[in-house]
């Protein structure tokens, strides 16, 4: 009897658990796979009309696309002569009356910065001469986005 409560209890405690798999990048990784690399400041963030589902995740999450814009400051990889750049990325899509996420992505948000808060940048370049995340839309917060808290101007 002891045995079968135990099992029952892990098997429920399974059950509940909402953990899934998210890659761990190394800084070489991002750094190898990067087209650009940058220390920049963000400046302003806009809503585009782009909607889609962010890949690598379910239930499916709804997003609306967004770019940010950023002054460059220092350049570690890519175009050194580069001094802006766009930054395409996602928030989420209001969420139906009652229903709520569980265990959802990891998106990159600017709405509360200091003025001088400075970010490392590891993107992609896209075919519209945007940049977006190199670990990918889903999980790129404190990934391919890392903000900056020193005291350097």
């Amino acid at each position: 009897m002891k045995k079968l409560t135990i099992v029952l209890l892990v098997l429920t405690t399974a059950l509940l658990a909402h953990a899934r798999l998210t890659k761990l990048w190394t800084y070489q990784e991002l750094h190898d796979q990067a087209d650009l690399v940058v220390i920049a400041k963000h400046i302003s963030t806009t809503n585009i009309t782009e909607q889609a589902i962010l890949p690598n995740i379910a239930p499916d999450v709804h997003v609306i696309g967004l770019s940010s814009e950023f002054d460059v400051e220092a350049v570690m990889k890519g175009d050194a002569s580069l001094k802006k750049l766009t930054l395409h990325h996602y928030r989420l899509a209001p969420l139906p009356e009652n229903e709520t996420m569980v265990n959802g992505p990891s998106l990159a948000s600017f709405e509360a910065d200091h003025y001088n808060t400075r970010y490392l940048l590891f993107l992609h370049l896209e075919p519209d001469g945007r940049y977006a995340p190199v670990s990918g839309q889903t999980d790129l917060d404190h990934v391919s986005i890392l903000r900056l808290d020193g005291n350097a101007l």
